[in-house]
């Protein structure tokens, strides 16, 4: 008895939807790029239930007649090739016939189209694949198809999907992409009857036309901020980031090749050089590539969902988008200023060492070793951490979470935002010294407002102001969450964020988590979140509150994810934000407690990002600089 059977067409329907379709965003990619093939100048999308209920798409394209209408939903069928060749020559978006029987296979899907000719159009209805019924429909020119109970028979494929909120993100995401690569066509998206989006079709030059869908979709600021470039070479036009006006998320970088969105590190990683040594660890830019080529220069079939392509000549593409990118980032940069100084004359019988390090040579991170335990720390005058507490506003009502906090922070006490606990001649113990630690300390003051100056037996100290204390609140803020020893601020007046559609519901997608952080959000409309209360530890103003909630919905990303890792990235960035920046003056004694706080730390020697905190620069290094 043969082992190899040929599957029936139902079965082998169903696999083949599974290699096109994880999930409602699937859907209606293929949709739309169907609409957008069709000719389409203005589309309408429906969506309830994150998809799985309902996907509506209706659009004002050519239309197809009662014959192609039932041809459109048979395997292998299409209206964009003919022979094989035709490849070589595609200007649409797909060819594979796969995606409307595809999406019939694991629906219950409806069909109507008028091609303008005739008194009628006409209207298909299937069921998992097969046809129910035919009957006329209105004579409206352009195509509608409705999906409803999508994978409602398949179960395997529905219960891995995520959360409606996720899901609802993925879909406002595609639609978001293709509004960008499509500025010729309008776009108006409900979803559960709410509009989330009406964005008319874009008569401006094309530089102007990006810019304005940028502005709904990425927010003023960062399309603002965009640079623009064109080159005839491959149809290049390059939309960039300065360096000064970096983010800290990288899903706002978008390459299109010939309108089609893809994923290329090719293009990405030739942008990324072009910053070269300008861009921060921590920081990325926000970019739209939009490349016209030759259907044969490429290929899009090299994966099923048409995400990645493969270019005949990666190494020219590589080279023209990071020359172009780094001519418009850099064009755009202010001049640095280098101050050179004469170097000092000296007598011929100075003896200088044999070799000569620079000064940036000898300064190092401190090494983790553990030195004596009889180190103490000590200063010259006693120490106060000055207690500057931002007063609540007027809008804000502080009440007490589900966790009590421990006894000793139960009355008030020195803030421990502005440089930690206050410390106390005794902080040193001889017992419990971090490795970096080489007391007895004396400060000697604040270089360019942004280092900490102290001396001690070895030599000179440098402390990074910023990364120093973003270290102290981080160990602070992850405790009071890991233990739940969290005070929550309930803000008499909820106040309104505004988001992009698929960031907002990305990051309801997290809401009950965040509420355990001391955050309660809720949704407002598809494209505003109401912020209702905060964490009483993060005095954040309004506004900064605004722009750490805009932050936070860029990075909690996808809500299977490992919530202890949004945890750390989350209080990462709060620490960052409530951290004293570069050039800030800070006194003395806030410097003074801000070391000994960095004591108590469990990693006091780098921040949470992982740069250093402290360098040290020892005497007998100090002493080479001067020929001793």
């Amino acid at each position: 008895m043969s082992k190899i059977q040929v599957l029936d067409e139902k079965t082998a329907g169903k696999i083949a939807a599974g290699e096109v379709i994880e999930r409602p965003a699937g859907v209606l990619k293929e949709l739309l790029e169907n609409a957008i093939d069709a000719g389409a100048t203005q589309i309408a999308i429906d969506l309830e239930g994150s998809g799985k209920n309902l996907i509506r798409i209706n659009d004002n394209g050519c239309g197809m007649s009662a014959e192609d209408l039932e041809k459109s939903v048979q395997r292998h069928a299409t209206s964009k090739i003919r022979l094989f060749d035709d490849l070589e020559n595609l200007h649409t978006f797909g060819f594979r016939g796969e995606a409307l029987y595809s999406v019939a296979a694991v629906s219950r899907m409806t069909l109507t189209s008028f091609n303008g000719q005739g008194n009628s159009g006409n209207r298909l209805e299937l069921h998992a694949g097969k046809v129910v019924s035919k009957s006329p429909a209105p004579a409206i020119l352009g195509t509608t198809v409705e999906i409803r109970d999508l994978f409602y028979n398949t179960p395997a494929r529905l219960k891995f999907l995520k959360s409606d909120s996720y899901e609802r993100a993925c879909l406002l995401k595609v639609v978001e992409e293709s509004a960008l690569a499509n500025l010729n066509v309008g776009y108006q998206v409900r979803v559960n009857g709410r509009e989330v989006y009406n964005l008319p079709a874009q008569q401006d030059d094309f530089a102007q036309a990006v810019i304005k869908r940028a502005r709904v979709i990425l927010g003023d600021e960062v399309a603002q901020s965009l640079l623009y470039h064109k080159t005839e070479e491959m149809g290049l036009h390059l939309f960039i980031t300065p360096v000064e006006k970096l983010v800290t998320v990288r899903d706002m970088q978008y390459v299109f090749v010939n309108r089609r969105p893809i994923d290329s590190k090719t293009i990405q990683q030739a942008i990324y050089k072009a910053y070269q040594n300008a861009r921060p660890k921590d920081h990325h830019p926000a970019f739209l590539v939009y490349l016209t080529l030759n259907p044969g220069d490429f290929d899009v079939n090299i994966h099923p969902q048409k995400r990645e392509v493969r270019f005949i000549n990666e190494n020219h593409i590589f080279r023209l988008v990071m020359q172009q990118a780094g001519e418009t980032i850099f064009a755009a940069s202010r001049p640095v200023e280098v101050s050179i100084e004469r170097p000092i004359p000296l007598a011929d019988k100075i003896d200088l060492p044999v070799s000569a390090q620079t000064a940036a040579e000898l300064f190092q991170p401190l090494p983790p070793v553990i030195k004596p335990s009889q180190a103490e720390i000590s200063f010259s005058k006693p120490l106060s951490s000055p207690r500057r507490v931002e007063p609540l506003s007027e809008t804000e009502v502080p009440v007490p979470y589900t966790a009590s906090l421990p006894p000793e922070e139960a009355e008030p006490s020195p803030n421990p935002e502005v440089m930690g606990s206050q410390p106390t001649q005794g902080i040193a113990q001889k017992d419990n010294l971090p490795v970096w630690f080489e007391g007895p300390y004396h400060y000697l003051g604040q270089l360019q407002r942004s280092y900490l100056l102290f001396e001690n037996p070895q030599g000179l100290i440098l402390i990074d102001q910023h990364a120093a204390q973003e270290r102290v609140l981080f160990e602070h803020y992850l405790e009071a969450f890991e233990n739940r020893q969290v005070l929550v601020q309930k803000l008499l007046f909820p106040i309104h964020v505004d988001l992009t559609a698929s960031n907002a519901q990305t990051l309801l997608s997290w809401a009950a988590w965040l509420k355990t952080a001391g955050f309660e959000l809720e949704s407002f409309s598809p494209r505003t979140i109401l912020v209702h209360t905060r964490p009483h530890m993060i005095r954040f103003k309004e506004d900064d509150l605004k722009e750490f909630i805009i932050s936070l919905s860029q990075i909690v990303g996808d809500p299977t994810k490992s919530t202890e890792m949004l945890k750390r990235r989350m209080v990462a960035m709060l620490a960052c934000k409530k951290a004293i920046k570069a050039h800030d003056q800070i006194s003395a004694a806030e410097a003074e407690a801000l070391l000994a706080n960095m004591q108590k730390c469990k990693d006091g020697m780098h921040c949470p990002h992982g740069r250093p905190c402290v360098a040290q620069l020892k005497m007998k290094d100090i002493d080479k600089l001067f020929g001793r």
